[in-house]
């Protein structure tokens, strides 16, 4: 596949640092703000079994809305309060959203320079807590103002038994039909950019989720392409989608995505690749053969390794090594 723009983020993403650029940002959300009883938005990082249901109790008291780290993508697929990722691969709804967020909550997740866009999702009067199993990740990478060592799940099970007077907050008769129209990155309009050549990638992540069935397990190798699938793809829960991503190194798709398979043979495995990784990792297309999977390969081709060319290219820093001659990668595949 041939896409035609590297990944940047949403429309609103892009550009210089925060202090000397316009910002671009989706139609307000009405009814969502300036509220007397105060929003409150939860991003929320996976955890044991039971963690999705004690979370959801516990929003829905205090009219919360619900997201994720990438890692934990689909663990709230099917509440209509949930925003998704929270951080680059979010919608420009559900960045407004936390942003205006005066109370954000970390269960079980980093609050890391991905998830909160390097604090820009913080917005300047919110309060942040974090809750984690392991006192050493509590305001690891941002201060907080109140940290707690707890497991996930009976942490917000202890807090749901406390009770309380029921919240509105976020969850306004408004705000859910904006939610349901444009919380999802693939709802935002866009200007397709497809010719007769190359596909846009946003198009073509569109259509896959289209097609492709809904029962999926998806595994994502890393690389310039990684926000596509992560963004515009669905999973039916968080055992759904595996994003290798460890110290970014590239080519660990293949072989995770088959890992997935064998975890989940109820599932369609869809392996997402850059090109780069592609071929870093051909080799596992006979491992996928052997075990005889029925895998589905997507392979997002810009013929080079995308992140270095958009990291370095803009500094004037030479192209060569990391830009590829057209390959064939689907006859590599047959």
């Amino acid at each position: 596949m041939y896409p035609t723009a590297p990944w940047r983020g949403p429309p609103h993403r892009r550009g210089g640092p925060r202090s000397n650029r316009t910002r671009t940002r989706s139609p307000p959300c009405p009814g969502c703000s300036n509220r007397p009883d105060g929003p409150s938005s939860w991003p929320a990082g996976i955890h044991g079994p039971g963690c999705r249901e004690a979370l959801e109790e516990l929003a829905e008291r205090h009219g919360a809305l619900l997201a994720t780290s990438a890692v934990a993508h689909g663990l709230f697929h099917g509440n209509p309060w949930s925003l998704g990722i929270s951080g680059g691969f979010a919608s420009p709804l559900a960045s407004e959203l936390v942003q205006g967020a005066d109370l954000i909550v970390g269960w079980g997740c980093a609050l890391n320079m991905w998830t909160m866009r390097h604090g820009r999702l913080i917005g300047a009067d919110a309060t942040v807590v974090q809750v984690d199993d392991e006192p050493s990740a509590l305001g690891a990478h941002r201060p907080v103002h109140l940290d707690v060592t707890g497991d996930v799940r009976l942490t917000a099970r202890r807090l749901c038994e406390r009770g309380g007077e029921r919240r509105q907050g976020y969850r306004t008769r408004e705000a859910g039909p904006a939610l349901a129209a444009r919380v999802r990155l693939r709802d935002v309009p866009y200007e397709d950019t497809s010719t007769r050549e190359r596909i846009d990638p946003r198009t073509l992540s569109i259509a896959l989720d289209d097609i492709l069935p809904a029962q999926r397990v998806v595994g994502v190798d890393s690389g310039n392409f990684m926000g596509y699938p992560s963004a515009y793809w669905s999973v039916p829960d968080e055992k759904g989608f595996c994003f290798t991503q460890a110290f970014q190194s590239i080519g660990l798709g293949p072989a995770t995505t088959i890992g997935a398979a064998l975890a989940r043979p109820d599932r369609l495995p869809v392996a997402a690749l850059g090109d780069g990784g592609a071929l870093m990792s051909a080799v596992e297309l006979d491992t996928v053969r052997r075990l005889g999977l029925p895998m589905v390969v997507v392979v997002y081709d810009d013929e080079g390794y995308g992140a270095e060319v958009h990291h370095f290219g803009s500094e004037g820093h030479p192209l060569d090594t990391v830009r590829f001659p057209p390959t064939d990668i689907a006859a590599v595949g047959r």
